[in-house]
């Protein structure tokens, strides 16, 4: 096994550069060890593989260079070394100081009090839901070109702490097609028939992973670990739970392992989360848990869930916990106060929901009339006069504010209208948008 230390010389396989080793980073216990090096002033990380034949490294290791780009996510390999019969290749470093887990998704962030104690603080869920956005969007397109990353978890996702952007570590393990069945990835995040060695992974294994690490970021917990995990058993719990006997925690139809009684927050998590979204789950871990697993919720799905998600919520005024407007009850389950939706635009004789308003918000004339060729409206601003939202008008239609006393104003492209419950515009003169909302 070849061990580089530092100062040691590493030439790419084309000659053009050199790199120097500055220190060992990370020893892996499976595929190879993973250096600092640099070249002149640039930095990098040398991944130099302990087995494997050379020559099937080498062309995997030139089709990653290609695949790669197909992403700024993705961490891939730049330039093939050949060290003394072992292969490895030069990527991107991703300095610690920089980048962080991707399991502040699910543990979330450290944050030091006042008095020195230091508690964790989840992230909110409009952070969560953006930084999921960009994994699948990233993962979306391996999964489209039938390829598959093998070993999706936390730790082989990386976060900027400074620009929120991601990167996806460990692509050398990507394959495409047909491969002999085997087990490759990490307890847990591994689909069942993976686990127990009778497949191969793909793409759908990537799926499956993907849905237990969101399950666990946004429900808590994990998704085959509920009350049965606690029971006695005669094999290893892990393999039980994950491979040989797996059952869902919200499966319709099996409520033999709904989470533990003390498991709380989960059980609070999976009453508030809209059926769409617990729908999903239930694709990925009951109805393609085995040999359907094309009915796993895909990460194109995830990618609308996900858009769907971050427009359904608001926040408790009082204590900040998000709620769905789908499942919401008329009190916060968290802090007991009366909730108060947010303010809702709507059309009389639509049959389109309607738009809430939040700051941002572009309501279009599709979101509120059906049968009506699609344009801005306007959109949701704050207003300078009284920091209170309002809305900037962005269409060339007429629009006339009428208040419930009776007063009424027009306003054209480029104004500000403020807004007030009970009152209501017309478009056009042919069309009533009325402002709705308060408590539940």
């Amino acid at each position: 096994m070849t061990k580089l230390k530092k100062g040691d010389v590493v030439r790419s396989e084309d000659g053009k550069r050199e790199f120097i080793v500055d220190a060992l980073i990370h020893t892996g216990t499976g595929q190879g060890d993973v250096y600092k090096v640099h070249s002149d002033k640039d930095i990098f990380a040398l991944k130099l593989f302990h087995t494997g034949d050379m020559n099937i490294l080498k062309r995997q290791m030139h089709r990653l260079q290609l695949r790669g780009r197909a992403s700024a996510a993705f961490v891939h390999p730049l330039y093939v070394v050949n060290v003394d019969g072992n292969v490895g290749y030069v990527m991107e470093f991703l300095s610690p100081e920089e980048y962080i887990s991707s399991s502040i998704l699910f543990n979330g962030v450290e944050r030091v009090l006042d008095n020195g104690d230091v508690i964790r603080e989840e992230l909110p869920l409009y952070q969560k839901l953006g930084l999921w956005k960009l994994i699948f969007e990233a993962i979306k397109i391996l999964f489209d070109a039938d390829i598959s990353l093998g070993d999706v978890k936390y730790d082989n996702i990386k976060i900027n702490k400074n620009t929120g952007g991601i990167k996806i570590l460990d692509t050398d393990t990507a394959v495409g097609g047909k491969a002999k069945a085997m087990v490759r990835g990490t307890i847990g995040f591994m689909e069942p028939l993976v686990m127990r060695g009778e497949k191969a992974p793909n793409k759908y294994s990537d799926a499956y992973s993907l849905a237990v690490m969101l399950y666990m970021s946004l429900i808590s917990g994990h998704p085959l670990r509920g009350r049965r995990y606690h029971e006695q058993c005669n094999q290893n719990i892990d393999v039980y739970t994950f491979a040989t006997n797996p059952v869902y925690v919200y499966n319709k139809k099996d409520k033999s392992n709904r989470p533990a009684p003390h498991e709380k927050r989960t059980i609070a998590r999976l009453k508030k989360y809209p059926e769409y979204f617990l729908e999903a789950m239930h694709r990925t871990f009951v109805d393609g848990l085995f040999e359907d697993e094309t009915k796993r919720t895909t990460p194109g799905e995830w990618l609308e869930i996900i858009d769907r998600l971050y427009e359904d919520h608001f926040i408790c005024k009082q204590c900040g916990e998000e709620h769905f407007f789908e499942t919401a009850e008329r009190n916060c389950h968290v802090c007991g106060t009366e909730l108060e939706l947010p303010i809702k635009l709507v059309c009389d004789g639509s049959d389109r929901s309607g738009v809430y308003l939040f700051n941002g918000t572009e309501v279009w004339t599709g979101d509120l009339i059906e049968k009506e060729n699609s344009y801005q409206l306007f959109k949701v601003v704050v207003s300078d006069f009284d920091k209170k939202f309002s809305l900037l008008c962005t269409s060339t239609q007429p629009v006339t504010l009428e208040l419930k006393n009776g007063f009424s104003k027009d306003f054209g492209r480029g104004d500000i209208i403020p807004i007030f419950l009970d009152s209501k515009l017309t478009i056009s003169n042919k069309y009533n948008i009325k402002f709705i909302g308060g408590t539940k």
